[in-house]
């Protein structure tokens, strides 16, 4: 089977690994290496890289925790975060 046949083909970087498109951007964020350890240890124990655990809690963070919910619900749907009318953290 080619993977023309499996649309669900997750491959890494060809912008249909994560629901929100191509992921081209970094940051470089100095931390302590105790932070360092205890992200590698978390990221571990979930299962993911730990790039990839940061990006998780970053944007949980920043877009909020029902747009995260309603991002993984539909990863085919509408690519914004949150199309509520108020985005609030309370």
């Amino acid at each position: 089977m080619s993977d023309d046949d499996n649309n669900d083909t997750m491959l890494s970087r060809s912008g249909r690994s994560d629901p929100g498109g191509k992921l081209v951007k970094r940051l470089d964020i100095p931390v302590s290496e105790e932070l360092e350890e205890g992200i590698i240890a978390l990221a571990a124990v979930s299962g993911v890289p730990k790039s990839e655990f940061v990006r998780q809690l970053l944007e949980r963070f920043v877009f909020g925790e029902l747009g995260m919910l309603r991002r993984i619900a539909q990863p085919g749907g509408p690519r914004q975060w949150d199309q509520s009318p108020i985005n609030s953290r309370d």
